[in-house]
């Protein structure tokens, strides 16, 4: 799979890593999350907030963020990750410190609750990643039918090794085995 104008590179920033963190600080001037760089317009900004506004501004073909949406990021976002202590959100003792030659490709959707178990495990490897949102009623499922037969998320996709791998119990056990340095 490659990447298009509606997926996104994503170059997890967990607290304790180096690798892409420095990649933002050269970007925008500064280690502050989240940090957006869209390449269609050259615009680059931090700020939650911000930053959604600016998408639906530019790609949500004249609609609005939902009233709340906002707001409703501390229950989808922060209270799970509070409830999990933080998962995702530090570098992993272990990860490798040089990432894949290329990207992983996750198929996700954002409220899915083990498709965000396996992207605070790509977070705490530090694995840039491919995501390819595909949440409900997305036309952009036949893409994730095409590649898996299903359209069963999460779904990931490692070029490196040739591997595609369903369930996310199996995917995060590859990615610890495969990426952490006890695996080197």
């Amino acid at each position: 799979m490659s990447a298009n104008l509606v997926s996104g590179q994503v170059y997890p920033c967990p607290k304790g890593s180096v690798r892409h963190r420095e990649m933002v600080k050269k970007s925008g001037g500064k280690e502050l999350f989240p940090f957006l760089v869209d390449p269609n317009t050259g615009i680059s900004m931090y700020e939650s907030g911000d930053i959604v506004n600016y998408l639906f501004q530019q790609y949500g073909k004249g609609r609005s963020p939902s009233v709340g949406l906002l707001e409703s990021t501390l229950i989808t976002g922060w209270m799970p990750t509070l409830l999990r202590a933080g998962r995702g959100m530090t570098l992993w003792e272990k990860a490798r410190a040089d990432p894949p030659p290329k990207k992983l490709e996750l198929f996700s959707y954002e409220n899915n609750p083990y498709a965000r178990l396996v992207r605070e495990a790509l977070c705490e490897l530090e694995l840039p990643y491919i995501l390819q949102n595909i949440g409900e009623g997305s036309s952009r499922a036949k893409l994730l039918h095409d590649v898996s037969g299903s359209k069963e998320v999460p779904y990931l996709i490692d070029p490196n090794t040739g591997t595609q791998i369903s369930d996310y119990k199996n995917i995060l056990s590859y990615l610890f085995q495969t990426y952490s340095m006890s695996a080197v």
